[in-house]
């Protein structure tokens, strides 16, 4: 989800291949389906499993900016929340994720950094 969204339901989001993108996607049958374009950036990213909610959200964003002040790096105030499973998927199997958008000239190199928040464990790679 977009940043400011987290608390909407029903949303989702796709990616367009680049080919399609270039040739004109399809246009939306539906006045409540809108084709967007979105710059490309280097983000921050913490992994989580669960239910996704706004608690577990700003606990993970929490802890993400903990990390990322720790790095030294620059980021947006804005978060943006993703989640990859289908309601029925039970929760400790769940992918879920809070990503910031940190400037591109402070990541010397990809930098990944894993967390569940359930069991409080945190891994850094």
């Amino acid at each position: 989800m977009e940043a400011g969204e987290e608390e909407s339901a029903g949303q989702m989001g796709f990616v367009i291949p680049k080919r399609v993108a270039s040739e004109g996607p399809p246009q939306p049958v539906s006045k409540d389906v809108e084709i967007r374009e979105r710059k490309g950036g280097r983000f921050a990213v913490i992994r989580f499993s669960g239910i996704m909610n706004a608690k577990t959200a700003r606990q993970a964003e929490a802890k993400l900016r903990e990390w990322i002040d720790k790095k030294g790096l620059v980021a947006e105030k804005k978060a943006e929340t993703a989640g990859y499973d289908p309601p029925f998927t039970p929760g400790p199997l769940r992918r879920n994720e809070v990503l910031i958008r940190v400037k591109s000239e402070d990541v010397q190199s990809e930098i990944r950094i894993d967390s569940v928040i359930e069991s409080g464990k945190s891994q850094d790679n």
